[in-house]
């Protein structure tokens, strides 16, 4: 009998706060919608891409590159170097954003013309006490992260997102009619931040951190940090551009700049969000993967490092090839029931087979990280990012919205195959990825007609609730048993124990900048032959 490893323990604990955190922001995004309507959501969302580019900068490469330095820290029980890159953190992301806060505040004028709409301006000044206390916040997340405290980070983040939930109702009882919504969502998301931050501070040090000198850290810590900085900025500057390229070119087709607003609204601010509800499962494998495989990696042992890989890509095209029958087979009812919007629904349909591109586009990406690969990581997405950009400027104006669909796809799709490769020429070992997902993707034709045949079966006397809800368990456990019977998922992988060598015998070997057998050059290691 396989035992559930400390793993997949941190994937489950994880994952039922990513459920609860998201499932509330899910509900309270759905609420918005209600409350701002179509166009107002978009101004918000425009607002939010920006703010994103800032967030990116001071709580992205920062706090994972000290992740990753505290797990191999913690390897060697060097507690005082945790301490210093944890200062070193905290003394960047800091200064940071104070310079990017400063700057909105000095360009504010300039910016008000950039905008279709002036009250963006106001939202994103609303969003900059954000960017601060997510600095403080992030610094210390990436040492607890690092020390596997999953669970107060996890913890956190719930309470944040209950944070904005209660201050935005309390902002709009008291002050709503005063302000507009938008402003009342901006400021309710800086003051949730700073609960946050709190809590994982004081954490911090109840549990006997410090603070140390930083001078010895920051090159190591940047060094880490930039390329990987580089990607999610990258990701982020490209919304803001995204927000402003496509409207304005719906506009040139013909479109009004309030129909154009809305537009954007529909597909970005209903219809994306929903595409991200896998990543509640595979954002939870990548979060654990990167310290786990990073401390795998500094021990040298090769098993743990090819076991780990295979399961998180697995894992990650399993659960996004299994949602993609429920959408596609209810996707009409599904933006009717959440969002009353047809529209929603039908981009649903068109671009629910770029939740496998995301979830491939995210792990692999990880595990770049993980391999002390990030610049390669971004160079990759680069090349994606500029399809991407091509493709809306060539295309928006006869395809409308679509063209974002299809060049986020091409966008996540190259970067990722670029990566994968990477990852199999560096640890010597096959990704079977194409294999397992064209295999899970026949897996999901019948999973789609019984999806909707069993809807169908229970709208007709059902409330659309129960009828979505049936239809759905029907259509995913028709395509788990189907996966399970061909032994395309191997449940004993999933629940193997990723257990550390023993110190007694010799581990197999990972050299650098290669990883392969001990014994073998490493040009031998480049031909990605493996025994995996």
């Amino acid at each position: 009998m396989i035992k559930l490893g400390q793993f997949l323990k941190a994937v489950a604990l994880i994952t039922v706060f990513s459920l609860l955190t998201r499932a509330l922001g899910f509900a309270f995004r759905i609420y918005l919608s209600w409350e701002l309507g179509a166009e107002m959501l978009g101004i918000y969302q425009v607002a939010m891409s920006v703010v994103g580019v800032l967030l990116m900068l001071v709580s992205s490469g920062l706090p994972l590159a000290l992740s990753k330095m505290t797990a191999i820290y913690q390897t060697k029980n060097d507690q005082r170097s945790i301490d210093r890159a944890t200062t070193a953190t905290l003394v960047v992301s800091l200064a940071l954003s104070a310079v990017l806060c400063l700057l909105i505040f000095v360009f504010d004028t300039p910016l008000e013309k950039i905008f279709a709409d002036s009250r963006t301006v106001l939202i994103i000044l609303t969003l900059l006490p954000s960017v601060i206390f997510s600095a403080i916040y992030s610094s210390f997340r990436g040492t607890l992260w690092g020390k596997k405290n999953y669970f107060i980070v996890g913890l956190s983040e719930f309470i944040e997102q209950i944070m904005r939930i209660a201050f935005f109702f309390v902002l709009a009882y008291f002050v709503g009619n005063k302000m507009s919504g938008g402003v009342v969502a901006g400021l309710s998301l800086s003051i949730a931040c700073v609960f946050s931050a709190l809590v994982v501070v004081v954490y911090y040090f109840c549990k006997g951190n410090r603070l140390g000198n930083p001078h010895s850290e920051y090159r190591k810590l940047l060094r880490s940090a930039t390329p990987v900085t580089g990607v999610r900025v990258a990701t982020s500057a490209l919304q803001p551009i995204i927000a402003i390229v496509i409207p304005m070119q719906l506009v040139l087709a013909g479109m009004s700049s309030e129909s154009a607003l809305a537009e954007f609204g529909i597909a970005v601010g209903m219809t994306m969000p929903l595409l991200f509800v896998p990543s509640m499962l595979v954002g939870s494998v990548a979060m654990v993967l990167l310290p786990e495989l990073s401390s795998q990696v500094e021990q040298k042992n090769k098993d743990a490092v090819f076991a780990q890989i295979d399961m998180a890509f697995t894992f990650s095209i399993f659960v996004s090839m299994c949602i993609i029958p429920l959408y596609m087979g209810m996707w009409r009812d599904i933006g009717l029931f959440v969002y009353n919007n047809e529209r929603a629904g039908l981009y649903l349909l068109y671009s629910a087979w770029l939740m496998i591109p995301l979830a491939l586009s995210n792990i692999s990406s990880t595990v770049l990280n993980a391999l002390s690969m990030e610049g390669k990581s971004f160079v990759n997405y680069f090349i994606g990012a500029v399809v991407l950009i091509v493709v809306i400027l060539t295309m928006t104006r006869t395809l409308g919205i679509s063209s974002l669909i299809i060049g986020t796809g091409a966008c996540m799709l190259i970067s990722s195959v670029l990566n994968i490769l990477l990852i199999k020429k560096r640890i010597n070992a096959k990704v079977n990825v194409l294999k397992k997902t064209i295999v899970m993707a026949l897996f999901a034709a019948p999973s789609y007609l019984l999806t909707r045949f069993c809807f169908n079966i229970f709208d007709a006397f059902c409330p659309k609730f129960f009828a979505l809800a049936f239809g759905s368990v029907c259509g995913a456990a028709c395509f788990v048993v189907l996966c399970i019977v061909f032994r395309v998922v191997n449940v004993k992988v999933l629940f193997m124990e990723f257990s550390k060598p023993k110190r007694a015998a010799a581990p197999p070997e990972i050299s650098s900048p290669h990883l392969h057998v001990c014994g073998e050059s490493p040009a031998a290691a480049d031909t990605g032959t493996t025994s995996k």
